[in-house]
């Protein structure tokens, strides 16, 4: 999933928000180098990374991107799908999204000197440029892709894959409404005890060319 998701789940599991973003920053794979409560984000974080590269809604999806986007296919349904939470917030948040996102603002702000450097950097930028709120439109997540693709250094141009977006909007949202359900019940199910301390296990690590293509979302 991407960020927004991220944190909207993190609230309804009652973690830290900064810890639920850090997998797609840094490499977390050392969980003793984190706080007991920076721990359970994360490993949260990574649960539900699997739970979703698992769901057949969330394979569907998958299908409605073009073969050119195989590798990343993972990558771009996450972000897709922030989209679709944004579309459909009033049926998952009590609040506003203006009033969540402010609210994990602050709440970032206040954890940003504990958190590594390089994360730092990547969520002042996130705030400053409102990216959470951005995901709630077809230019906010062109925008997106684009950071994605400068990130890959010429590798793969993403930005042309919003396109697919708009194309197949229904599809990704009945994939989404059937899918975040199932997402929200696991959540409120999990164990926040550390599982295990690897990294994200998408396609991204397919065949190694799109590593850490999470960051800069």
């Amino acid at each position: 999933m991407n960020w927004l998701a991220h944190l909207h789940l993190a609230a309804i599991a009652g973690v830290e928000p900064a810890g639920s973003l850090l997998p797609d920053i840094i490499n977390t794979r050392h969980l003793a180098d984190f706080s007991p409560q920076r721990q359970q984000a994360i490993c949260l974080h990574q649960a539900i990374d699997r739970f979703t590269d698992q769901h057949p809604h969330f394979k569907h999806s998958k299908q409605y991107l073009a073969p050119t986007y195989r590798k990343v296919a993972g990558v771009l349904v996450d972000i897709f799908y922030d989209y679709c939470l944004v579309q459909c917030w009033q049926d998952y948040a009590p609040e506003t999204l203006a009033t969540f996102v402010e609210r994990n603002h602050l709440a970032l702000q206040a954890q940003l000197p504990s958190l590594p450097a390089a994360s730092q950097t990547v969520l002042h930028y996130m705030m400053q440029q409102q990216w959470l709120l951005a995901y709630g439109s077809h230019a906010g997540i062109h925008t997106s892709l684009e950071r994605l693709s400068r990130r890959l250094q010429g590798r793969v141009d993403l930005a042309p894959a919003s396109a697919w977006l708009q194309r197949h909007e229904s599809g990704f949202m009945a994939d989404f409404q059937a899918f975040y359900p199932d997402l929200l019940a696991y959540v409120r199910a999990f164990n926040p005890e550390p599982l295990y301390g690897g990294g994200k296990p998408t396609e991204t690590s397919e065949d190694g060319q799109f590593a850490n293509l999470d960051t800069f979302r």
